[in-house]
């Protein structure tokens, strides 16, 4: 990471408005999830950020109706720990799997197709994988028979395969 360059400042966050999508992601994680572009998501100036920089209530992105705070923690020693500020006393993030069923839940609501989250970009094992096939499960019952139809299409096409199988392209 280039420490030359000025990190943003992460906006007012808590349990229920929170660090999401890619920029969640980008956060280390001791379990090896994740993508690992730290520099770019907070170092880099923008003038916009993705929709789902900040997830949550009053946000473009927002499943707490349907997730409450599941899968939310508290990263203020991480964010400390890499120099990025933050305006809030306590600073919140979606998990990796949080941040990946949210972006699946955010594209169905908004009528999209969720194609572009890969869980094997993210989730490199099975378990990984499986926080996120389990938070989707809970907001099966909230969604609409089409939504419901995408979402479950994308976790066939992101399914947990048998060892020594490769994904279908589709």
């Amino acid at each position: 990471m280039n420490t030359t360059l000025s990190p943003i400042t992460v906006p007012a966050t808590s349990r229920r408005r929170y660090l999401g999508g890619m920029a969640a992601l980008n956060l280390p994680s001791p379990a090896g999830t994740g993508d690992w572009h730290m520099e770019q998501t907070f170092f880099r100036q923008r003038e916009k950020r993705s929709r789902s920089f900040i997830s949550g209530v009053g946000c473009p992105t927002d499943t707490t109706a349907i997730l409450g705070d599941a899968g939310v923690y508290d990263c203020t020693a991480t964010l400390d720990e890499l120099g990025i500020p933050h305006e809030s006393t306590l600073a919140y993030a979606a998990s990796h799997a949080r941040a990946c069923a949210d972006l699946v839940l955010a594209a169905v609501m908004r009528g999209d197709q969720p194609d572009f989250v890969t869980l094997d970009d993210w989730m490199p094992r099975d378990g990984d994988k499986q926080q996120v096939f389990d938070l989707l499960a809970k907001a099966l019952g909230h969604l609409t028979a089409e939504q419901k139809d995408k979402v479950l299409r994308w976790q066939s096409k992101n399914a947990i395969r048998p060892p020594g199988t490769r994904p279908t392209s589709g």
